[in-house]
């Protein structure tokens, strides 16, 4: 474990209660056990960062060591210790604050999730895995929206059904009008389970669905079965009948899967 001069630290007056925590977490680093051989410096710096996370001894909010204090601490170089920030940084777990330092994020950004984005577009044509995929996460939000769904939140999905009737009634369900309202009418049904950790992972998901609708073939008639497929998803959440609700969702997966999985 390192002493850190009590008073001052980097020209910056601190607390003791902010230095005792701090050496608190060096003496976590210095704990974290040694390098695994198959593991890159880096590999291990953000590894060791996760695992304290996970246990709870690092938490959102806590301020990091320095970029020296850390190198002595796993015993591995600066340089390594930087690139390693610079990608945690990249991901949305730790903030750098200029003349600060450097902190580990408060609440979510959605860069935690471009690298599982990346992953599902590379296996964009696997459309088994990704109608499974669609299946599980729409089946579980509208489990908790029967559950959890308020008047206002009912309210609000009716009102995007209206707006998505208008649109087609009006010839104007293409383009950047599909995506509006595939977007407005799924968000609106995360918000109606009232986690935001379902909506944070389930808005992201569905962007890669969503944005594929322009890619259905001029056969289909996307703003027919749009209306089609959210009316009785809407009817089900508002009469707090899963089934229901449920087996309209299974129906919209399986018009989706017919506009995309060309010869499947």
């Amino acid at each position: 474990m390192f002493i850190i001069k009590k008073g001052f630290k980097g020209g910056m007056r601190v607390s003791n209660w902010e230095e005792d925590k701090q050496d608190a977490i060096i003496s976590e680093f210095s704990e974290i056990g040694h390098k695994q051989i198959k593991q890159t410096a880096t590999e291990y710096i953000i590894d060791s960062i996760k695992k304290l996370l996970i246990t709870g001894k690092i938490k959102p909010g806590d301020k990091l060591p320095s970029e020296t204090e850390l190198a002595q601490s796993l015993g591995v170089s600066r340089g390594s210790i930087r690139e390693s920030m610079k990608i945690l940084a990249a991901n949305g777990i730790i903030s750098v604050k200029r003349g600060d330092g450097t902190y580990i994020e408060v609440g979510s950004s959605n860069a935690i999730f471009d690298p599982l984005l990346f992953r599902l577009i590379l296996n964009r044509n696997n459309y088994h895995e990704l109608k499974e995929l669609r299946e599980m996460l729409e089946i579980g939000v509208i489990s908790l929206a029967v559950q959890n769904a308020t008047d206002a939140d009912i309210e609000k999905l009716k009102n995007c059904y209206e707006h998505l009737k208008e649109k087609v009634e009006k010839n104007e369900y293409t383009g950047d009008a599909i995506i509006e309202c595939e977007k407005m009418f799924h968000k609106a049904m995360s918000e109606a389970t009232h986690n935001e950790l379902v909506q944070m992972v389930y808005n992201y998901i569905m962007d890669l669905f969503i944005m594929r609708l322009k890619e259905a073939e001029p056969k289909y008639d996307i703003g027919q079965n749009a209306l089609a497929s959210h009316k009785p998803i809407i009817e089900g959440i508002a009469k707090r009948d899963f089934e229901k609700a449920a087996e309209a969702v299974k129906h919209s997966i399986e018009i989706w899967k017919n506009q995309f999985m060309k010869g499947d």
